[in-house]
């Protein structure tokens, strides 16, 4: 029986990366992963990777800055498992234009501070009620080393981003 035997696990931005090797290692585990992510097909198939592993998971399509979107991510967490125990708020943005005070578009900042900042805060802001009803669980939200050290190149909103969440989830 692995550490997270009937435990459901939402991720975002399951579609790659860090969120994926975190959907497989937490199916690994024995959760019910719920794997959402902007690329849909990408979430799919992290999925499949998890479902040919013997695990349970399912695929949403959510852009994690959109309350709406994310409200429904959390009731199809709900409806296909009764259930959340574990929040891990990954999904981020580093945009190739997101460099210095000077330099950064405005809508690059913007769209950084939704997905990275705001994208957290509604996985919270949704989330917390259905672990609640599970009775607890554990968030993890994803932040970067950059929110302490700042990057070896200007990412002016990436690294504003991780620093606000990580003091958010202080």
């Amino acid at each position: 029986m692995g550490r997270l035997e009937n435990k459901v696990a939402l991720i975002t931005g399951a579609g790659n990366g860090m969120g994926r090797a975190a959907a497989i290692l937490f199916a690994s585990e024995g959760a019910k992963v719920v794997a959402a992510d902007w690329d849909h097909a990408s979430a799919i198939e992290t999925v499949s990777v998890i479902e040919s592993s013997g695990g349970e998971g399912l695929a949403v399509k959510v852009d994690v800055s959109n309350a709406t979107q994310v409200e429904a991510m959390i009731s199809a967490t709900d409806d296909e498992f009764g259930a959340l125990h574990v929040m891990y708020n990954n999904a981020g943005i580093f945009p190739s234009d997101d460099g210095g005070p000077t330099d950064t578009p405005e809508p690059t900042w913007d769209r950084v501070m939704e997905v990275n900042l705001k994208g957290v805060w509604l996985g919270c802001k949704y989330g917390i009620p259905l672990m609640l009803r599970s009775g607890g669980g554990s968030i993890v939200n994803v932040a970067s080393f950059v929110a302490l050290m700042g990057a070896a190149t200007s990412q002016i909103a990436y690294t504003a981003s991780k620093g606000g969440v990580l003091s958010m989830t202080r």
